[in-house]
């Protein structure tokens, strides 16, 4: 089942440049897909803003003679799928060049240097192809799906940020890793690392990365200076010494150029100097048991075998809120003693946090929950009060202030945002935009001509706020009225320019949204309700909900008569579904019988969440005429995710 929202021109076209590819099989070629509409790129060939490879010498790291150290982000979106947990279809697609591009403005504006992505995902032999399948088989790639990897070079170039760029996935190799490659030879997961057929298949994929001439700057993969490193995969703590030395030896073979990157990454194991290995990292969680609570002391053990041989970098940490290492009232202080850390110890060359996420091509955000832990998903800048349960807007700052620290320069303002892009309006004005990097609001203008005079008809709107549906409703406007909207986006430094302007918008109905961020939008309610944004991976990635049991309820009034209703709930085990009843005054109210459409959601493949499962259903109908009012009756065990009242 699937929201029925009312859909832009934009996301139907987006949309099916996802599913398109798919439908094409039958033109699948070793070589790839044919052309993707998702794929249409922005990016333009552009000189590069770099003069070096990054080289090593000793337990530093250079750029040219200067020495390079560095704050930096994983952006698993930049090369992934959104949803590579969930498996939900509407996500499944590869990033657009616009996020992508959105993504390398952030990371530019917090002076992170250095960005890793995640694993290049393998079909597995039992399934059809995917358009984000980047290796089809052994030896067989996509062609249109490396193309995201091309236009990810190419950014990485313009805005001067490397890349570390991971190759497979033991842990986290939920679109397909190191078991994939062993099942295509019908081997177990475990011979990846012994079968001789299943490493020559490995090297078969880094061999076509390695020597992949750009599609979009015309400049090979081994000669791009952009990157910084490769890595063999994600996490693959299991590697055996001797696999990691062959691997490595193989890569050098091919690009004496770049750096390669040791993948085990938990406390305690080997860190064992390969003349081919040139970086050595761990990870950094409060849930990894034989790490202390001093983050830097500890990276001081770990690094101590390849002191003064080999650079030391933390390739992942995550300052999750989890009521144990952080605490909502800790976490921003822990984060700054951790980074002003790393930025007095000279062995460690960087750190980068786990993970960030970009602005959403059809407006908002994409949106990762991190199961491992109730109210934190990736982190979005500049941070938002939204995400207060994580302290999103004191993470973000600490990073890029800690970016600079470490790079020994002064902290500059935050630049005013470019321009918003605001997406098609239908004769509902629910609105959406392509956001600005950097913005904590936006201005909503509407006009009667084209030209203006223009009318702010709601100031510093976040876009942050909801998740994968339209970020504003309209409810100034009345049935009959033409109108014209554009956006400006805000922040401390200043406004953008005006958004393009789209209209004329005739308005046929108008709608009330409450997505239940708190209760201000409820004309009444009962005392039993509670708000939740925990597990969000449980709920679609949808984030706000109110929960309650039987006999709970509450109550909306709005000023013109409702002509429809839509409500979303989610439910655990049992569905006990709710009561939708209306009622011109509040004093007398009849039962509607509203259509229902049902989806049962998968499960969390891990953590804290993991094996729980949730069903989304959806409510609808016409509401008889003359009513203002909905109350909404819970009978059991419910989350009320959204509710939509049409007038």
């Amino acid at each position: 089942m699937k929201l029925h929202l009312p859909l832009t021109a934009t996301v139907i076209l987006h949309r099916l440049s996802t599913f398109l590819p798919a439908i094409c099989l039958g033109f699948l070629s070793v070589a790839g897909f044919g052309d993707s509409l998702a794929q249409e790129s922005t990016v333009r060939p552009a000189p590069t803003r770099f003069q070096n490879f990054i080289t090593r010498r000793g337990d530093k790291l250079y750029d040219g003679g200067k020495e390079f150290r560095f704050m930096g982000a994983n952006m698993p979106g930049l090369v992934l799928p959104y949803d590579w947990t969930l498996y939900l279809p509407e996500r499944l697609h590869l990033p657009t060049p616009w996020e992508q591009e959105d993504g390398f403005k952030t990371l530019d504006q917090m002076n992170l240097r250095v960005v890793r992505t995640w694993n290049l995902p393998i079909r597995d032999p039992k399934e059809d192809a995917k358009p984000w399948h980047y290796v089809l088989g052994p030896g067989q790639f996509n062609d249109e799906a490396f193309k995201t990897v091309d236009s990810l070079f190419a950014l990485a170039n313009k805005y001067g940020v490397r890349v570390i760029l991971d190759l497979t996935a033991e842990a986290g190799d939920y679109l397909g890793g190191i078991g994939t490659y062993a099942a295509h030879r019908g081997k177990k997961r475990a011979e990846f690392y012994t079968d001789p057929q299943v490493k020559e298949d490995y090297k078969a994929t880094v061999r076509h990365v390695l020597t992949r001439t750009n599609t979009i700057t015309g400049v090979a993969y081994r000669d791009d200076k952009a990157i910084l490193a490769w890595q063999f995969g994600n996490e693959m703590h299991k590697a055996p010494t001797e696999w990691i030395a062959e691997m490595a030896a193989y890569i050098k073979s091919l690009d004496p150029n770049h750096l390669v990157s040791e993948t085990r990454h938990e406390p305690g194991l080997p860190m064992v100097v390969d003349p081919n290995i040139d970086l050595y990292t761990r990870h950094l969680y409060g849930s990894y048991r034989k790490l202390s609570s001093d983050w830097v002391d500890a990276c001081r053990k770990e690094m101590a075998p390849v002191r003064g041989q080999r650079p030391f970098y933390v390739g992942e940490f995550g300052p999750y809120v989890d009521d144990k290492t952080f605490t909502h009232d800790n976490v921003v202080e822990k984060l700054h003693t951790f980074l002003d850390g790393v930025c007095a110890e000279p062995g460690i060359n960087g750190a980068m946090i786990w993970s960030m996420y970009f602005h959403h091509n059809d407006g908002g955000f994409y949106w990762h929950q991190i199961m491992t832990c109730p109210a934190v998903w990736s982190f979005h800048w500049p941070g938002f009060p939204s995400a207060d349960a994580q302290r999103e807007i004191g993470i973000m700052t600490a990073m890029r202030e800690a970016a600079f620290k470490i790079q020994g320069l002064t902290v500059p303002p935050v630049p005013a945002p470019d321009a918003p892009e605001l997406l098609p309006i239908n004769d509902v004005p629910l609105i959406s935009w392509r956001g600005s990097a950097g913005a904590t609001g936006y201005d909503i203008e509407r006009a009667s001509k084209a030209g203006g005079p223009w009318k702010t008809i709601a100031k510093n709107v976040c876009d942050a706020n909801v998740a994968y549906r339209p970020l504003f409703s309209d409810m100034t406007g009345r049935a009959g009225q033409t109108w014209f909207y554009r956006v400006i986006a805000r922040n401390a430094s200043g406004a953008s320019k005006p958004s393009n302007v789209i209209g004329p918008v005739k308005v046929k109905r108008v709608c009330f949204v409450d997505e239940l961020q708190d209760f201000s939008r409820v004309h009444a309610k009962s005392d039993g309700l509670t708000l939740n944004n925990e597990y969000n991976a449980l709920y679609a990635e949808y984030l706000f909900r109110a929960k309650g049991g039987a006999n709970d309820w509450l109550s909306y009034q709005v000023p013109a008569p409702m002509q429809s209703v839509k409500v979303v709930a989610f439910f655990g085990k049992e569905i006990a579904d709710l009561t939708l009843q209306v009622s011109p005054d509040g004093k007398k109210f009849a039962t509607l019988q509203p259509k229902r459409s049902e989806r049962r959601l998968p499960a969390p493949p891990g953590g804290a969440a993991g094996g729980q499962r949730r069903t989304m259903v959806e409510y609808e109908c016409a509401v008889p005429a003359g009513n203002r009012q909905l109350k909404i009756l819970w009978n059991g065990p419910t989350e009320l995710d959204r509710v939509e009242l049409y007038q």
